[in-house]
């Protein structure tokens, strides 16, 4: 039998019959010859509650001299590896993102509107200093927190190691280009200023005045649209551009990295100034996460593999949320935490469990599309190795007795624009049935097809391939 393309990456094409394919809360990891399929699909993994703050929700994680810190409702936590926390203040208006930053001695919050500061020993405040001005973002360089001047094509410094010392003298204007300043980062030793049409690059030369300036050259063409999604990951700067299409800053040279399908996907958003990127590595996978909260909707891009993927997240009554739950991610205490956008609750990232919090975490996946140049096309079996006979929690139940996990197919024959009005479903396997086969047969004739694969229930789900046993007619 030919194997047919099963979940390589999402890609829903503005014309439904060049491509459907979906790849949602699953992800392909390339495989080295020898092993059985160089191109399985693995579900992504669940999320086991660790700890519940009582405000809400999680908006920013920062680890301050190897402790977890949290924002979380418009309260700063910090965090032992116990589990532990103490509510350090509050006044942290809004509930969306926020930055962070520290210096050492000092852990510093801004939420666009003010600036707040804990020091170790837990004291807290909010910055009164009237030359401190409301800020997007912050960062630590060189000894100085530097800050956005939101609204205005300005950036800001604090007193030299100090967040509570501010001179109306030290700050400086991104002029290369007219435009606000979005956000500021930092990469290669290098201040990043994005603008609304430009990137400015700045660097410290150490003088008494102002001890940063303009870095020859270094001006890119490329405005940022989100002052959130810009993010720090494999030696490189990422952030979602004015264009709408998502870029690798490597260097200075900005490296587009989203497909048209993404691109059309978010070109139908409408304003995407909340969009906000998170980024965490999973054994190897380093992901970089971008939700758009008002839509909803959440893609994933994995460095390893240059393909996206898709996260969504269900509700305790089984209401898809459209979005993945993470608002922030951290890896610390040998964990990866995540923060929820629902709850006070910080998960861990758990290979061990296939659910959110107890919730369904559902994979969905589709093919590429099979034809066979616009003949009739009879499907007689279509065939998927999966993992099977594997640990299962919480299975579906009939007449009162546990049954083992389903995963579930239905197909469209006209490239995904309509599907097959009821699923059909193959058993998973019972614990210990390594062998099970996943077969369905007869299943008609098209001259293209699109196959997609549900599985709901509580059991690790893989596909290490999909094969089919197909004849072409005659017009």
């Amino acid at each position: 039998m030919p194997e047919i393309v099963f979940g390589v990456e999402s890609y829903v094409s503005r014309s439904l019959p060049l491509s459907a394919q979906r790849v949602v809360n699953a992800f392909m990891e390339r495989q080295p010859h020898g092993t059985k399929n160089q191109t399985p699909v693995f579900g992504a993994p669940g999320l086991t509650r660790w700890i519940e703050l009582p405000t809400k929700p999680l908006r920013g994680f920062w680890n301050f001299n190897g402790v977890l810190y949290a924002v979380a409702g418009q309260v700063l936590y910090r965090i032992n590896n116990a589990g532990g926390y103490k509510a350090l203040g509050g006044g942290i208006t809004g509930s969306g993102v926020v930055s962070i930053s520290d210096n050492g001695t000092q852990i510093m919050v801004v939420n666009g509107v003010g600036g707040y500061l804990a020091d170790g020993t837990d004291n807290y405040q909010q910055i009164q200093n009237p030359n401190f001005f409301s800020a997007s973002t912050i960062l630590f360089f060189d000894n100085y927190f530097a800050f956005d001047r939101k609204g205005t094509n300005e950036w800001f410094l604090s007193g030299l190691s100090d967040g509570t010392s501010y001179s109306g003298l030290d700050f400086a204007s991104a002029e290369a280009q007219p435009g606000f300043l979005t956000a500021l980062a930092q990469n290669l030793r290098l201040m990043f200023l994005f603008c609304q049409n430009h990137i400015e690059m700045w660097y410290d030369v150490g003088a008494q005045d102002f001890p940063f300036q303009p870095y020859a050259g270094g001006v890119i063409e490329k405005g940022c649209v989100s002052p959130h999604s810009v993010i720090n990951q494999d030696e490189a700067l990422f952030f979602l551009g004015r264009d709408k299409v998502f870029y690798r800053l490597q260097g200075n040279v900005p490296q587009r990295i989203s497909t048209h399908a993404v691109e059309t996907a978010i070109a139908s958003y409408g304003d995407v100034s909340d969009a906000f990127c998170l980024t965490y590595t999973l054994e190897g996978h380093k992901m970089v996460t971008l939700t758009f909260p008002s839509v909803p909707h959440t893609w994933e891009y994995d460095i390893s593999t240059g393909l996206w993927h898709e996260r969504e997240s269900w509700d305790e009554n089984g209401n898809n949320l459209g979005r993945w739950r993470a608002n922030c991610a951290i890896e610390i205490y040998d964990k990866i935490l995540i923060g929820d956008a629902f709850s006070g609750v910080i998960s861990i990232l758990d290979w061990s469990v296939n659910n959110e919090l107890g919730n369904t975490l559902q994979m969905l996946i589709h093919s590429s599309t099979l034809h066979d140049e616009r003949l009739p096309l009879f499907v007689q079996r279509l065939e998927l190795d999966m993992q099977v006979g594997g640990k299962f929690g919480s299975g579906p139940v009939l007449y009162g007795h546990a049954q083992p996990p389903q995963a579930m197919l239905r197909w469209s024959k006209d490239g995904g624009q309509t599907w097959s009005r009821r699923q059909r479903w193959r058993s998973l396997g019972r614990v210990g049935e390594y062998l099970k086969r996943l077969r369905w047969m007869q299943i008609g004739s098209a001259r293209q097809w699109v196959f997609e694969l549900t599985v709901s229930d509580d059991v690790p789900r893989v596909l290490l391939g999909a094969y089919v046993t197909a004849e072409p007619g005659m017009e």
